[in-house]
């Protein structure tokens, strides 16, 4: 390896550990919000159209409610990266959204084990999916504002909750789906918008 290797590899690495202890300003509340206030319109168009509570009309609805909400974010991430933490705006965003890729990876890989193996299960993956969110939010919070693992307790307790109040019936409720996402959503929202208020006191 020449100097000149060494040099670059030292560049890289510096800039990875500035990324890891540094906290991410690439979520929006807006965004966030935005997202949160989706999932309960998707919630209130499931309970009021017939047919949506068919296994495959409700998760489709929910799977792309899930990417149009990523889309959202991220959008709004990559604009407010580059604006916050300029140079290491690339560095940044792949170090945020590594740890929740797990999480996503997961929930797509259940969803399709419940609909070809076990389909009389799937009233259980919303109870999963909060479940896994949860566990993203708690292993991106090193690098979030100091009070974002309220929100991974709020989806942690929520996802048991739905499995329980789903296992008296099996019944795959818009409401159990969306009123946690929602709720969800806006506390990381104003979590956010927070921790921005007091950086710009600061």
């Amino acid at each position: 390896m020449t100097d000149l290797d060494r040099a670059l590899a030292d560049i890289v690495e510096i800039r990875s550990r500035l990324a890891l202890s540094s906290t991410f300003l690439g979520l929006g509340p807006a965004a966030l919000a935005g997202s949160g206030v989706l999932a309960f319109g998707v919630a209130l168009a499931q309970s009021l159209l017939p047919g949506t509570s068919d296994p495959l009309a409700y998760f489709a609805a929910w799977v792309a409610t899930a990417m149009a909400s990523c889309g959202l974010i991220g959008g709004e991430m990559l604009r407010r990266a580059e604006r916050h933490h300029g140079g290491l705006a690339d560095q940044m965003i792949r170090e945020a959204v590594l740890h929740f890729v797990p999480a996503g990876v997961a929930g797509a890989a259940l969803l399709a084990f419940f609909a070809r193996f076990a389909p009389a299960d799937l009233w259980m993956l919303p109870g999963l999916w909060l479940v896994l969110v949860s566990l993203g939010i708690f292993a991106a919070s090193r690098s979030l504002p100091r009070a974002m693992p309220l929100a991974g307790a709020w989806y942690f307790v929520c996802g048991f909750a739905v499995l329980l109040l789903a296992a008296e019936n099996h019944a795959l409720s818009p409401w159990l789906m969306g009123l946690p996402f929602a709720i969800g959503q806006l506390l990381v929202a104003s979590i956010v918008h927070r921790a921005g208020e007091a950086d710009n006191v600061g």
